[in-house]
């Protein structure tokens, strides 16, 4: 509690002060003078500071509460503090971190402090100049209005950008609303080092580094979005805080996959105070988009809180006949049930109906495009892809007196086409007598139907971390546990093919009616399951050095429904993923960082023996140097990376062919197989300059076979990712009398890529795509903002392969104008 002023003794002390340091009125001893709001208003947090140097508890007291501090840095030098626990206001949690300090607090406002000693009389002139610190920036994105964070928790413990010692980049929600970002895949599109990559219309691969990023994380837990036969939709941005996308093998935060990387969206979650805001987009192609959320306390004490979030997007395409109608239900409730303990439980609903789907254009004989405008769709307005995703989470946190903390989780994703599943029409060139001029643009079409594509997977983790002493030093250690148990269904499909069309007199309304299909199969269930135990270990060596040491022991299992081979049912025992780093700061703004990683994918491929081969692994080597500015406001980083992915399957020429007893032709397998994928990144965030952010990245990035049996040996592993990559963005808030206005603008550019098959290749140049923001703030509740993307109207494709199904153009320019609204 704040000791209250004493009236006998204040008077003198606050004048001295006054005249000293020319700030007001100050408090005596350890007295924080609350001038903000009688104590039962304001707003209290969960505090859990350890004991330890005062300079250093401070600055974790500024993050985690956004408070502004001001204080001589000088006059800290050895005190000490006995930190504080519990649930308090800023202000209370202040002075029971100075107590015993001889430092006192003045408070300016509800977040700003004045820290100086705690002074007789006879000591006022001996008082030194005082040092402002900026306003430091904690995990939360929200209300900040920066494009950095204080702290990402990707690695299941919040560290600073500079102490993850991998490549990371933050989206932040202020970012996520000056680019207007609505989906996962816009989002990854504006992000350093990440290629999206269309399988189809809608079902999206996203790359990094030259390998698929074969998974995602909510909040920490994994999921697998391939999973299910297409039933993934891609999860929508109003939700989040913010994405934490780190670059590199990650096998000790998510066991197996490739060496690719791993996305964490962090969702939003239930506040103290009270708040609600909407937005409402209108744009190019009928796009309409509104969105409430509304957060805040449900009981007098806010030890219950709440915040929902609803969302309708309905738009067109710029292809006929495409459209897309989508619905976001979020539901948060947070429980304190004591000062240490917090329970946050919450439901995510998505249904998204997607009418003319897939939209992809074919390729003439040589690979290249043929002459088909940005507005053509070879596909049916029949044509669906409906599904509904549903993912609910319950997580335990506990905070101990010793400032450890144990958290617990439990999440539950469910992705499931809907009753009418999918229908899609698409064409393949015609050959032979059927086409005896070669003319390409003679196709048949072939129209698929599919049901029952479901994925449900469950997610149960527990860690466990804090700090302990150690010869002389404070050291950090974090255990941990998960369970990851996927049981998905592949869609059961069937088909009907037509004779010969022209696709240049194609009609999606009027050219093809809608053909009954008889689905006959079922679909196949496959069940995996994998289970981990970690531990961390981040070593104070000296007071620049750092070192962490880890590992990951993992246990997987593989079924498949109805499939009798030795590939259809196998385990992987006691799998170990190391992991080492060292960090060295320069000085107070630079530091140096190396680091090893692996990680692990099983396969189902099998040997001369008939058993299943060992898993492939991914090696990943970096080293960089970060640095951090302005109190972590603007954070830079240049990387240099390396990565192997070792034991993919090759081609027993040696061996049997037919492969017995599994496979009816082809060669058995060896895990021989071995590639390569280096380069360097360079990347900056933050605040450059007052109301100045910035946030983006150029990546150089080659990747080669260096072993394989199929003639790839010196290619590249995907000829598709381009080897230069930008992506760019930065905001400006206008100063003096157009204060109200921010301005914008960030570039998406990339060098050439192609694809070959055969003597047919398929190829774009490399481009740049510009976009534009304008904001102007009618006052502190309103804003209206213009978004407008690919500004120049560049016609560019996303997309290329020498197929009848290869090529997808990239969006023509669009325009979208929002209203927000916060109350």
């Amino acid at each position: 509690m704040i000791r209250p002023c004493s009236p006998s003794s204040t008077g003198l002390r606050r004048a001295i002060h006054a005249a000293a340091f020319g700030l007001g009125l100050a408090g005596s001893g350890l007295c924080v003078q609350a001038v903000a709001a009688p104590a039962d208003q304001r707003q209290q947090l969960s505090w859990n500071i350890a004991p330890g140097p005062l300079a250093a508890a401070l600055e974790q007291l500024a993050r985690q509460g956004g408070l502004n501090l001001s204080f001589d840095a000088a006059g800290l030098a050895g005190k000490t503090t006995g930190g504080v626990q519990g649930r308090h206001d800023s202000a209370q949690a202040l002075s029971i971190l100075l107590q015993g300090s001889d430092v006192q607090a003045q408070q300016q406002s509800a977040n700003s402090f004045i820290l100086m000693p705690a002074l007789d009389v006879g000591d006022a002139l001996q008082l030194g100049a005082t040092s402002i610190s900026s306003d430091l920036l904690g995990e939360t994105t929200e209300h900040t209005g920066s494009y950095t964070t204080g702290a990402v928790t990707i690695g299941k413990t919040p560290q600073s950008i500079r102490r993850t010692p991998q490549s990371v980049t933050v989206v932040t929600r202020q970012r996520i609303d000056d680019q207007q970002i609505t989906n996962l895949t816009n989002l990854l599109e504006q992000t350093p080092g990440v290629v999206v990559n269309l399988t189809d219309s809608e079902r999206v691969q996203y790359y990094s580094r030259g390998y698929s990023i074969d998974a995602i994380q909510y909040d920490g837990a994994t999921v697998v979005q391939s999973s299910g036969g297409g039933s993934f939709i891609q999860s929508d941005a109003a939700i989040i805080d913010r994405a934490e996308i780190l670059r590199g093998a990650t096998g000790m935060l998510r066991g197996s996959g490739n060496p690719s990387g791993t996305v964490n969206l962090v969702r939003k979650r239930p506040t103290y105070d009270y708040q609600g805001s909407g937005s409402i987009t209108l744009g190019t192609w009928n796009a309409q988009r509104y969105v409430a959320d509304v957060s805040g306390p449900l009981t007098d004490t806010g030890n219950v809180r709440g915040r929902i979030i609803a969302v309708h997007d309905d738009k067109d395409h710029f292809q006929r006949s495409r459209q897309e109608r989508k619905d976001v239900l979020y539901g948060a409730l947070a429980f304190d049930l004591s000062d240490s303990t917090t329970l946050t439980t919450g439901l995510e609903w998505t249904q998204l109906d997607a009418t003319g789907a897939w939209g992809n254009l074919p390729a003439d004989y040589d690979g290249s495009p043929l002459p088909l405008g940005r507005s053509t769709y070879l596909g049916a307005d029949w044509n669906r892809w409906n599904r509904s995703n549903l993912q609910s989470f319950a997580e335990l946190e506990h905070r101990f007196d010793n400032d450890w903390t144990l958290k617990l989780m439990a999440q539950r994703t469910h992705f499931q086409l809907a009753d009418d599943g999918f229908k899609q029409t698409y064409f393949t060139r015609a050959t032979g007598t059927a086409n005896p001029t070669n003319n390409p643009y003679l196709m048949r079409y072939q129209v698929t139907e599919g049901d029952g594509g479901e994925s449900l997977q469950n997610n149960l983790s527990a860690t466990l971390n804090g700090p302990f002493d150690l010869f002389g030093r404070t050291h950090e250690l974090m255990v941990g546990v998960e369970r990851i148990r996927n049981d998905s269904y592949a869609s059961a499909t069937n088909f009907v093919q037509s004779g010969l069309f022209d696709i240049r007199t194609w009609d999606p309304k009027r050219s093809l009616a809608n053909p009954p299909i008889d689905i006959t199969a079922h679909p196949v269930r496959t069940r995996t399951t994998q289970e981990g135990a970690y531990a961390t270990w981040r070593i104070s060596l000296a007071d620049p050095l750092t070192a962490i040491i880890g590992a990951r022991s993992n246990w997987y299992d593989y079924e498949q429904e109805n499939n009798t081979r030795s590939s259809g049912t196998f385990s992987v025992d006691n799998k170990v993923v190391p992991y080492a780093a060292l960090i060295y700061d320069l000085n107070d703004n630079f530091s140096t960082y190396a680091s090893y990683t692996e990680i692990f994918n099983p396969q189902t491929a099998t040997n001369a023996s008939g058993s299943v081969l060992a898993p492939v692994t991914g090696e990943a080597y970096e080293t960089g140097i970060k640095g951090e500015f302005y109190d972590g406001r603007l954070n830079t980083s240049l990387a240099f990376f390396r990565i192997y992915q070792v034991g993919n399957p090759l081609d027993d020429i040696s061996g049997p062919n037919p492969c017995p007893p599994n496979y009816t032709s082809g060669y058995c397998k060896v895990a021989a197989g071995k590639n390569r994928s280096q380069g360097f990144e360079l990347e900056i965030s933050g605040e450059v300059l007052p109301g100045w952010n910035v946030s983006g990245g150029y990546t150089y990035n080659t990747t080669e076979y260096l072993k394989d049996t199929t003639g790839n040996t010196g290619n590249a592993i995907r000829t598709t990712d381009p080897k230069r990559l930008l992506r760019l963005f930065t905001s400006y808030r206008l100063p003096g009398e157009w204060e109200a206005w921010t301005v914008g603008g960030g570039v998406q550019a990339q060098s050439d890529i192609y694809n070959r098959s055969g003597n047919a290749v398929a190829s774009q140049s490399g481009y740049a795509v510009y976009n534009a923001m304008v904001n102007y703030r009618f006052n502190d509740q309103y804003s209206l903002q213009v978004n407008a993307n690919n500004l120049f109207d560049r016609r560019y494709y996303r997309q290329v392969a020498p197929t009848p199904t290869g090529y997808y153009w990239g969006d023509p320019r669009n325009v979208s104008v929002t209203l927000r609204g916060s109350f």
